[in-house]
């Protein structure tokens, strides 16, 4: 995926694997885990679909605080509306990890928190 911009410069925004669909509605994950990394207590954070019955996707966001701090769901949405996020933007459910996963190659194993969330929500976690 790409913007173009008033200049005619081109930029690189994401991959569209990584877009969520909710609803017919198409998500960046990469956008929402830029503005969620903005949290200074946030380390890491990956954002992938949750299955939903209804909408098809929605939006779990995976997040490594940093040692010591504890952030909690709301803190994590407040944080988020201070920033004018739009609604669509906050994650539905957000999955505190004391490690998020990494491929050998040393990237975020997206496809290993696809797997834990869509077992989650099939066994009503």
């Amino acid at each position: 995926m790409a913007k173009i911009d008033e200049k005619g410069y081109v930029t690189l925004t994401g991959r569209i694997k990584e877009m969520i669909n909710r609803g017919g509605e198409s998500i960046s994950a990469v956008e929402i885990e830029r503005l969620i990394s903005d949290h200074p207590d946030v380390q890491l954070v990956a954002l992938v679909p949750m299955p939903d019955k209804d909408l098809g996707e929605r939006a779990c966001a995976y997040i490594q605080a940093l040692p010591g701090v504890n952030l909690d769901f709301q803190a994590i949405i407040a944080f988020l509306k201070s920033r004018q996020v739009s609604v669509l933007q906050l994650p539905e459910r957000i999955e505190f990890v004391e490690e998020i996963p990494l491929t050998k190659t040393g990237k975020m194993d997206k496809q290993a928190l696809v797997k834990d969330i869509t077992d989650k929500v099939s066994t009503g976690a």
